[in-house]
């Protein structure tokens, strides 16, 4: 999966508990503990809205802030997130 504005999408039309399983993954991958992470995912319809206002530049940015390796592995929680 590559994060761009279409692939956000795709991610905010999965039901809450497909994206916060999605999200718990992403971070797990990038070495954020689930217990640290769970908490912030409480209000999925307030990150629905955000990941959807996402400008293509503002993403490109985001991605940019991550790293490359950073990005590579959030990437692969969100590829592999829903097997968990």
């Amino acid at each position: 999966m590559e994060l761009n504005k279409k692939n956000l999408q795709k991610l905010t039309s999965l039901s809450d508990d497909e994206l916060r399983e999605k999200i718990s993954a992403a971070a797990e991958s990038a070495g954020i503990d689930r217990s640290r992470s769970s908490p912030y995912l409480n209000d999925i319809a307030g990150i629905k809205k955000k990941l959807n206002s996402l400008s293509d530049a503002q993403i490109k940015a985001l991605l940019h802030a991550l790293g490359e390796e950073n990005v590579r592995k959030i990437k692969e929680g969100l590829d592999h997130g829903s097997g968990r």
